[in-house]
């Protein structure tokens, strides 16, 4: 910490770092404010071991920040100081040192490339780059910025990290998504099943089954190209920021309207647009799809209480507000509206679920394939009670505050304890379903 303190000091041309403050853990990295003599301050972020490969999640970061910034217009943080290699300096740890955030997607779709995969300077790139960026028609060739290996998640994640696989960049849309297929193969033929964090899987309920997998892998591999969008613009690569949620965005205090610095660029990397979010997380929307866009009229409220009325106006505020959006988004960035209406689809579902087939989807693939049948010639019970029963015990991603991790542990053995009362018959059945519940 006192090498990772003197970096920081030299970057910014302070004598020393004389107070340090660690920010709340992230699930990927370890980021710490620090303060100077000279009264100004920094943010140094090091990465986890499981925030991707060496050195190319970090190089990568850094590129993108600047290439948001300087080309894309949007307020990145700038970097002061950063290094890839762990072992070439006294720190002895990948790290960023960058400004602090005080306080756009139509610009993201005026930049699209050449190649898809993660973004790097030229200078990192052990091979001569060959991709380039097109900026508002105009083909932009000589740069100091290259398309280099993926960085995605879906990349580095369960031991997908060690595999002697593809990683990009690709010239062609049809090179990454069978690279992806090829990916998921031989994760699901060599690697050992990760422990399952989305399903609850029993004896009665699902299980992982490699057989199916490599069965659904080999039938992607026959559709993939026929189930890609019709528009040209959604399946071109860009550069986009997946996860908009408050806590990355920083605004002026003074404008709120004025957005200061988006922070997080960690992983993000050049994939086709349908990949990507439309709709950015502080919307706060994790209802249904809406059927159209007319707004949802007011609830009647006669009948409720005061707390089913505050909950019923919350969520009317909260759809009205996405539809708000989606209506301005067709009018104002109609290919963006076009990603949301194919996100819709069987064929959506298909390229979704290949992502992440070596942890689970082979039987949902399945199902969706038996879906699309009927559209193949227009073509180029217990988890509802368990929230009922307990609400939103455990936040977005998994976080949740440290008063209430007890709380939530034991709420969560309930819901266990109940679960497999319900569903084994035998002490071999809840032996089993003990085995594969993922919160221990």
């Amino acid at each position: 910490m006192n090498e990772l303190a003197k970096v920081a000091a030299d970057s910014v041309g302070a004598a020393q770092c004389v107070d340090i403050r660690k920010f709340a853990d992230g699930m990927f990295n370890k980021a710490f404010l620090m303060l100077m003599d000279d009264g100004q301050e920094v943010v140094a972020k090091v990465p986890n071991p499981n925030a991707g490969r060496a050195h190319y999640t970090t190089a990568s970061e850094v590129a993108t920040m600047d290439f948001a910034r300087r080309v894309l217009d949007t307020p990145a943080p700038r970097v002061y100081a950063w290094n890839s290699n762990a072992q070439s300096h006294s720190v002895r740890a990948e790290y960023i040192i960058m400004e602090k955030a005080q306080g756009i997607q139509k610009r993201w779709l005026s930049i699209s490339f050449s190649h898809y995969g993660g973004l790097y300077y030229a200078k990192d790139m052990k091979s001569s780059p060959v991709s380039h960026y097109v900026q508002d028609g105009v083909v932009i060739k000589k740069s100091e910025f290259a398309l280099g290996p993926a960085t995605g998640r879906d990349w580095h994640d369960a031991g997908r990290a060690d595999l002697d696989i593809r990683r990009g960049p690709w010239s062609s849309l049809s090179q990454y998504l069978r690279s992806i297929g090829e990916r998921e193969t031989k994760a699901t033929q060599i690697l050992d099943p990760p422990k399952q964090i989305a399903l609850f899987c029993g004896l009665k309920l699902y299980q992982p089954d490699r057989k199916e997998k490599l069965t659904a892998l080999g039938q992607y591999q026959k559709i993939v190209d026929a189930i890609l969008p019709g528009n040209k613009t959604i399946r071109g690569p860009y550069l986009w920021h997946d996860d908009l949620h408050d806590d990355n965005i920083f605004v002026d205090p003074n404008n709120p309207g004025k957005i200061t610095a988006i922070i997080d660029w960690q992983s993000c990397h050049v994939s086709p647009l349908f990949n990507h979010n439309a709709d950015p997380a502080f919307l706060d929307w994790d209802g249904l799809e809406p059927e159209n866009l007319d707004l949802t009229p007011k609830p009647d409220l006669s009948r409720l209480s005061s707390e089913e009325k505050s909950a019923a106006l919350r969520d009317y505020a909260h759809v009205n507000v996405f539809i708000a959006w989606r209506k301005l988004m067709q009018a104002k960035n109609p290919d963006l509206f076009e990603v949301t209406e194919f996100q819709k689809t069987a064929s959506y579902g298909l390229l979704f679920l290949a992502h992440r087939m070596f942890e689970y989807g082979e039987a949902h693939f399945q199902s969706l394939l038996v879906d699309l049948k009927d559209t193949w010639p227009t073509l180029t019970a217990i988890t509802g009670q368990s929230e009922g029963n307990y609400g939103r015990t455990v936040a977005d991603k998994g976080f949740i505050d440290h008063e209430r991790y007890d709380a939530c542990k034991a709420a969560l053995e309930e819901m266990k304890e109940q679960l497999i009362e319900q569903l084994a018959e035998t002490e071999e059945e809840r032996a089993e379903y003990e085995r594969y519940w993922p919160f221990d």
